[in-house]
């Protein structure tokens, strides 16, 4: 009969006294209900902020492990190309040295053999066999 009543169902056998004291009961338990729901909420919001805090570290975490990733890589592409200019200069100092060294001492084998013209000069000859990019340096 008193869950009826809170229902709002069978309140016509009710005093004025009674259907007071139903009303403050009830206002009471919208109050538990109310507060409740309201500490739930609380508490939800509260664990979606520590959650989302946590992602923002995770983010920020991974986004200092890219840039350093792209640090290395730019690192090591800076020592490739280093060492490929190192390797470069290397053999451009070799060829040059060999230029002079073919050019101050005269063999005759190598000149019958790669020049039917005996006075053709040996540097000449050299030019000849390489490629234009190699000779700037010879010429300059």
């Amino acid at each position: 009969r008193n869950q009826r009543q809170f229902m709002g169902e069978d309140l016509e056998s009710l005093s004025l006294k009674e259907l007071q004291n139903l009303e403050q009961q009830l206002d009471s338990a919208i109050k538990h209900v109310r507060s409740r729901k309201n500490q739930l909420m609380f508490e939800s919001i509260s664990e979606l902020q520590r959650k989302d805090k946590s992602l923002q570290e995770q983010n920020n975490n991974l986004a200092k492990k890219i840039k350093e990733k792209e640090k290395e890589k730019a690192m090591a592409e800076q020592e490739d190309l280093l060492q490929e200019n190192q390797a470069l200069d290397a053999s451009t100092l070799l060829l040059e040295q060999r230029l002079q060294l073919s050019n101050t001492i005269s063999i005759p084998e190598a000149r019958d053999k790669t020049c039917e013209d005996p006075v053709t000069p040996t540097h000449n000859r050299v030019n000849a066999l390489l490629p234009a990019w190699m000779l700037r340096h010879l010429n300059d």
